[in-house]
């Protein structure tokens, strides 16, 4: 049976990534900017979950792995992480008396039915509402857009709309280009609002925090009025939203290993 705690193990079925890259070669590569995960950052530092998605069209080197360890990095201190084994999972860290969930992220490398080791149905379903018990999740998908995305959780896998408004950051990674190597691009960051509108209490509504933008190669940006209701949702003081020290930090580190690239 797969032991997700032995190191040889996950490496095997890709907990570990196989060409391990650090966040700032992620940015030297160009795949996606320092505004971008600078905003990322913050929000991980106060526990938002996390899912990244690559195309449903499934090929070796989309970087769904390397993106998800490479942000790892960012969970703060004394974070715990709960690994999960697939559809062998039973849950029993929920059950341990001394695991605080305010400051432990589960991880599942996969949420697909491609195989036993990853989650899908029952299992999965579980694993998804665990921010109801004040768990944080960290996982990837198959899913070519922020639209599916939702319906994969909402539709698919039947999770009520206020668990899936509780699953914080949704970021769509894919391949660019024409040419070999292709270039791996962060297509759209969004943030699930975790408010229901009282109106629509079934709407999910994905908040933009990032967009990439093929005709130049760059990325647009959410405005001070999405980061001010960013704020107000996650419970961040406005003014870390607008601090440049993160930024900096980001930039200083990026340049430090860009020259240790090929």
């Amino acid at each position: 049976m797969f032991d997700p705690r032995d190191p040889m193990e996950r490496f095997y079925w890709h907990y570990d990534s196989r060409r391990q890259l650090s966040m700032a070669q992620i940015i030297a590569m160009g795949s996606v900017d320092v505004e971008t995960v600078a905003l990322i950052w913050l929000l991980l530092e106060h526990g938002v979950s996390l899912t990244v998605a690559g195309p449903t069209d499934p090929q070796p080197g989309i970087g769904k792995t390397t993106t998800l360890n490479a942000l790892l990095q960012f969970l703060p201190e004394g974070t715990a992480l709960a690994y999960m084994s697939g559809m062998y999972e039973n849950f029993a860290f929920t059950r341990i008396a001394n695991i605080d969930p305010a400051t432990t992220y589960a991880l599942c490398n996969e949420v697909s039915d491609h195989l036993p080791i990853y989650m899908w149905g029952r299992v999965a379903r579980r694993y998804l509402t665990l921010p109801v018990q004040g768990y944080h999740i960290a996982t990837s998908i198959h899913a070519d857009t922020i639209v599916d995305v939702i319906s994969m959780y909402h539709h698919d896998l039947h999770l009520r709309a206020e668990d899936v408004r509780r699953l914080g950051l949704v970021i769509n990674i894919g391949l660019v280009g024409r040419v070999y190597p292709l270039r791996r691009r962060w297509f759209t960051t969004h943030f699930l609002q975790p408010d229901a509108d009282p109106q629509h209490p079934d709407d999910i509504v994905p908040i933009p925090l990032s967009l990439w933008n093929e005709f130049d190669d760059t990325f647009e940006h959410a405005d001070q009025a999405i980061l001010d209701d960013l704020a107000q949702w996650t419970g961040i003081p406005p003014a870390e939203f607008a601090s440049k020290q993160m930024y900096d930090a980001i930039d200083e580190v990026r340049q430090c290993e860009k020259k240790s690239l090929p």
